[in-house]
């Protein structure tokens, strides 16, 4: 997840070789950009995940 510059989030999402193959739209609030990772989440279960917020 990443903050956007007005304050709102979005979540990008990479491929295996670091370029990014989706960029979500803008949420207003942190907990919707989460609602969102949550469901990619939960609709591709086998898929790898890097928490980018670790570090923020």
């Amino acid at each position: 997840m990443v903050a956007a510059k007005d304050g709102e989030h979005f979540v990008r999402f990479k491929a295996s070789n670091g370029e990014t193959m989706v960029r979500s739209e803008n949420y207003a609030s942190k907990a919707s950009a989460k609602n969102c990772i949550e469901s990619v989440k939960k609709n591709a279960p086998d898929a790898p995940v890097e928490d980018e917020t670790a570090s923020a």
